[in-house]
Parts: C-alpha cells; structure tokens; sequence
C-alpha cells in the first residue's frame, strides 16, 4: 500500500520511443539500461527527468515500469505492460550515456572494489574525495552507488554470463560483501572490462 511518504519514479521501456527533452534539466531525456533483480534482469529506457541517475533512483522507494522485458537467470523472458518493483529489491542499474550534469562531476580518487549480491559478483571503481577513505565514505553515501568501468557477472541457466558498464549503480543495502579489490583481482577487473 502507497504512503503519502512513498516515492514512485516511472520508467519507460519502450525500445526507440522519444520525447520532448525537460526543458530545466539539459540532459537527454531516455537512456537506456539494465536493471539486474535477484532472480532476474529487466531491460528498457528510462525517462531522465534529473540532473543525474543516481540521484533519481536514490529519490524513489518504488519503480514503476511499463513495457517490461523481464530475463529470469533461469533462461525464461516474460513481458509485461506494467509492473512495479521496489528499488530496494534492486542489485544494481546499468546506466548507458548521455553522462549526467558536468556540473556534479568533482575531482575524485578512484578505488577498485568487489562486490558480491546473491548470485551476482561485481567489479568496478568507486569514486571518492581525494584524501578521503572511500570505504568509510561509501557508509555516509544514499544506497544506490555508481561506480565507472565496472562489470557484473552472474550464472544463468546456459552458464555464466558477464556484462561490462562505464556506469553501475550498486544498491549498497543489497551488497553482502563489499571490500577493496586484491592486486590479483584488478588485473581480473581489467580483464572482464575488456572480454565483455
């Protein structure tokens, strides 16, 4: 049941569907992703109606989408009209270009990291302020967490499968690990990075 208090954001998931850009933001106004669940991935656009996705997806309690392309990790894909989801449930969010605002973009020191989710192992470089121990930062941070050059592998029923994003948006809450990379698991990074 929907609170006063509940946020909803709505995605669009229609494949080539266009819109009039927000005339206060200055960003392109869909971009397409991946959002990965527990037990499945589902693909499709999402309206950018702010500055950044990050901030977006932090703003919302609740997803709704329309036009769902669901993969389950068990090799089945279902559509759907509409469905909603909370964000909550969420293991991360594939976000493509347009890039957000340059306004937000601040210099940053960069750390490799692992993270593990349920079935899903990630990689990817947390951004932090210089000086700053990005760990212990990550902790004062809102869930949903980008990190750039980041991959994400996860076993389906053919086997195992890797994807590559410049941009990940980790859900924090979901992570049940979450740690610096080792020297040996960089280079890994890199590899995965570059084979998918």
């Amino acid at each position: 049941m929907l609170t006063a208090a509940t946020r909803i954001l709505r995605l669009n998931f229609s494949p080539g569907a266009t819109a009039d850009p927000p005339s206060d933001t200055g960003v392109e106004d869909h971009l397409d992703f991946v959002a990965y669940a527990p037990d499945c991935s589902l693909a499709g656009s999402l309206r950018l109606d702010a500055g950044r996705l990050t901030d977006m997806l932090n703003a919302a309690d609740e997803l709704e989408l329309v036009d769902v392309i669901r993969l389950g990790l068990d090799g089945v894909v279902t559509e759907a009209g509409r469905t909603v989801i909370f964000r909550a449930d969420l293991i991360a969010v594939k976000a493509s270009p347009p890039r957000g605002n340059p306004a937000f973009r601040q210099r940053t020191r960069q750390v490799p990291i692992v993270a593990g989710a349920g079935r899903y192992v990630i990689h990817g470089y947390l951004h932090g302020r210089p000086g700053a121990d990005p760990m212990i930062h990550l902790g004062r941070r809102p869930a949903m967490v980008p990190l750039t050059e980041a991959a994400i592998a996860y076993e389906t029923a053919t086997g195992w499968r890797v994807d590559a994003a410049e941009t990940l948006i980790v859900n924090r809450d979901r992570a049940e690990s979450l740690r610096p990379a080792r020297d040996d698991e960089l280079g890994r990074l890199r590899q995965l990075w570059g084979a998918a």
